[in-house]
């Protein structure tokens, strides 16, 4: 209903109110499905698509998405999808596509100056299969080491402070974890 009211004339004040109103909507739809994910994962419950996709498709898909926050705060989203990506594979593109929304959404999240890349490579494998490799890079804050085995735990984040300052519930990588452990493939970091 927010939506349809945004359409309409409003004075500057109703709009920048709607907005908000729109935009922690959202926020709590994020934070409902976030939680409702981790619960299904936990209890085994959460099944995997396997059908026809295209990777570069969800490359292209998360870049959109995420464009403009990027734009906001100046940074350089630079996206570099190998040629040996092929144009289609089958498994479940909605996952992915989740994984890769956490990880860059966080690397534009933690990053004030420079630069976000996404890249993705195909390792195909001797049974015909390729395992994607998505990696994302910034400019960013980083994490300290004191902090890095904690970040992949739900409700937690590499500083209790972040929480406030940048927003987040800190299940995002817990999530993304287990959806790549579930798909067959795991996730790694390294920080300075």
């Amino acid at each position: 209903m927010t939506e349809l009211v945004l359409h309409s004339d409003l004075s500057l004040d109703q709009r920048e109110c709607l907005e908000t109103v729109r935009s922690s909507g959202r926020a709590l739809l994020t934070i409902i499905g976030d939680v409702l994910d981790l619960s299904k994962i936990e209890a085994r419950k959460l099944t995997l698509e396997l059908a026809p996709f295209g990777p570069r498709d969800v490359v292209e898909a998360v870049t959109r998405i995420l464009a403009p926050a990027a734009e906001l705060k100046g940074l350089e989203l630079v996206v570099d999808v190998a040629h040996s990506v092929p144009h289609a594979v089958l498994g479940d593109a909605g996952r992915l596509q989740q994984v890769a929304l956490n990880l860059v959404g966080n690397a534009i999240k933690f990053t004030s100056a420079g630069e976000v890349v996404i890249r993705m490579q195909s390792r195909a494998d001797t049974t015909a299969t390729h395992a994607l490799c998505l990696e994302v890079a910034d400019t960013g804050i980083g994490i300290p080491v004191d902090r890095q085995a904690a970040i992949f735990e739900p409700f937690t984040q590499a500083d209790g402070s972040m929480t406030r300052r940048f927003g987040g519930t800190g299940l995002g990588l817990t999530i993304s974890r287990q959806l790549v452990g579930l798909m067959g493939g795991h996730i790694e970091f390294e920080s300075v």
